[in-house]
């Protein structure tokens, strides 16, 4: 009775020359009740919005684990197991004790003051710094011959600190900007060229603004991912190791700076603004120093492998990855202290155990072997993922894509999908076969000023030079009077982040199980196909490599 029940409900799928009918046959076996279950355990209230490095967070590890076992996948951790440790550190400065002095070309030395002329970020491997050291300033601070800004040609910046005068160009993706607005990469651009430290200035912030940058970083610190010996591995807000002081400078301590350089700051923004080169050495010297406290803490991505049955393809890898943790508890909202993320990104892993159980199925597996990565510490900073990709439990070099699920949003039938960031490689044309055979639209990012690309864990993927994607929904509807684009707003200004992000009647389950549908094609072809993956040539992403 139940089987021919659930006959009635095939998808109608389109059977192409790269996907076998077998294959076409086995996803309509995806099971949106499975994807549901999966959702209302790693939602309920007794996991305490899987947090990472908490109880509640090992349980859910714990729950996929189980899932792994029961799938048949092989254990793809560390030590011949499903987990691999992730060690997380937050970074707190000590306000007390930092000092910072500047040394003006006229031997006057001129004190600055926390909060209101100056912020450093905590250093996420050293609880004390001192610097003392010349200066230079670097314009924008980008190293992007191929969007031409190379703000450190003809100057020497090697142990020396840089300023920086954010101004970010208009004239690239969103993708981009958003990519060289982190505070990482201004500071990956100084360490490649010596600089021991990056000060950077936003010329559009408020004094309140800055102090509350300061406040931050008294309060609430900076999250990292650090080795076992302490180093630091991945964090948006801080490089550490060479970098030994990062943070900002106010408008006007860089104004008075400038000024007893004989340089007029506003002069210098326009030109800065027109695309001049502005780089140059100061004659000022900068010294200081800061302490940090750091709280560390252990958490685990969980890895399961599906084995390839190509004897030489099978060494190669396509990723299929989602985050596990959320938020954990905070102040009651309305009696509610739980977020337990239940789109955000319960789903999102849902679909991906029902991606790997098909692949668990298969009589026949695909050439390439398959890992499912349910990373930690997502909502951190995507550090769980950064941690994979900097000690990935296979070799690197054999990675070939990374399809990541982050909060699909199941919240309307699914006609159309966005590919984010498969534009910039290969993968673009590995989309528009897996959707044509599961009849969806193909659109582009729908909301591009939001640089989602590079807001979730295959962006991880992408700097270590993996073409990846990350699958959202597209706004295009077979009826018009459908206004996706206006839902979707108003459930994210209701509930993303918020406690209100339960298992509840706002789910499209049937949408979770063709999005699943479509995310295991692409593995699929990307799996069967002798051809690695790649960048687009000249492309931003590949040339950043």
């Amino acid at each position: 009775m139940i089987k021919k029940f659930f006959g009635l409900f095939l998808v109608s799928l389109t059977a192409s020359a790269q996907i076998p009918q077998s294959i076409l046959t086995e996803i309509n076996t995806i099971d949106s009740n499975r994807i549901k279950a999966h959702v209302a355990y790693l939602a309920d209230d007794k996991l305490l919005g899987r947090k990472a490095g908490e109880p509640g967070y090992k349980m859910a590890a714990d729950y996929i684990v189980e899932q792994y076992k029961k799938m048949g996948l092989q254990p793809a951790g560390e030590k011949g197991g499903y987990l691999q440790e992730v060690y997380l550190r937050n970074s707190k400065i000590k306000p007390e004790t930092t000092s910072l002095t500047l040394t003006l070309p006229s031997g006057e030395q001129k004190s600055l003051t926390w909060g209101v002329d100056f912020v450093f970020t905590p250093h996420p491997e050293k609880t004390t710094v001192d610097f003392n050291a010349p200066m230079v300033f670097v314009g924008a601070g980008f190293d992007t011959p191929q969007i031409d800004f190379d703000d450190y040609r003809n100057v020497n910046v090697k142990g020396k600190i840089v300023v920086v005068l954010r101004k970010i160009p208009e004239n690239v993706a969103a993708n981009v900007k958003l990519h060289l607005g982190y505070p990482a990469t201004a500071q990956t651009f100084a360490a490649k060229h010596g600089a021991i430290g990056v000060l950077v200035c936003n010329y559009t912030n408020s004094p309140i603004l800055f102090r509350s940058s300061a406040t931050n970083y008294s309060l609430n610190g900076i999250n990292a991912s650090v080795s076992k010996s302490g180093e630091r591995v991945s964090s948006a807000a801080a490089l550490g190791g060479k970098i030994q002081v990062a943070g900002g400078l106010s408008v006007q301590a860089l104004q008075q700076l400038m000024q007893a350089e004989g340089i007029a700051l506003d002069a210098l923004w326009l030109k800065l603004e027109r695309g001049e080169y502005v780089s140059q050495p100061l004659k000022s010297k900068i010294s200081g120093h800061y302490e940090s406290t750091f709280t560390n803490m252990l958490s685990y991505n969980v890895i399961g492998k599906i084995e390839g049955s190509d004897s030489k393809l099978k060494k190669e890898y396509v990723i299929h990855s989602a985050h596990l943790d959320h938020l954990g508890t905070g102040k009651p909202v309305n009696g509610d202290s739980i977020y337990n993320g239940a789109h955000d990104n319960a789903s999102g892993v849902a679909c991906a155990l029902e991606i790997a159980r098909t692949y668990a199925n298969l009589k026949e597996k695909p050439k390439r072997s398959l890992l499912f990565l349910m990373v930690t510490a997502e909502e951190m900073g995507l550090l769980g993922s950064g941690y994979f990709t900097a000690f990935p439990t296979v070799p690197k070099r054999q990675i070939v894509a990374d399809i990541n699920t982050d909060m699909p949003t199941l919240l309307a039938p699914l006609e159309s999908i966005a590919p984010l960031g498969a534009e910039h490689s290969s993968l673009l044309k590995v989309v528009e076969e897996a959707a044509k055979a599961v009849n969806l639209q193909v659109e582009p990012d729908p909301d591009p000023s939001e640089g989602r690309f590079v807001r979730s864990d295959q962006y991880n993927f992408v700097k270590a030079g993996i073409p990846a994607l990350h699958v959202k929904y597209g706004y295009a509807k077979a009826n018009p009077a459908l206004n996706l684009a206006e839902k979707v707003k108003i459930w994210r200004d209701a509930n993303y982040h918020k406690v209100s992000d339960n298992l509840n009647d706002s789910f499209v389950w049937s949408a979770g199980r063709k999005y699943a549908q479509v995310n295991f094609l692409i593995s699929y072809l990307i799996a069967q196909n002798p051809a690695r993956p790649s960048w687009n040539k000249g492309d931003f992403f590949e040339v950043t490599q």
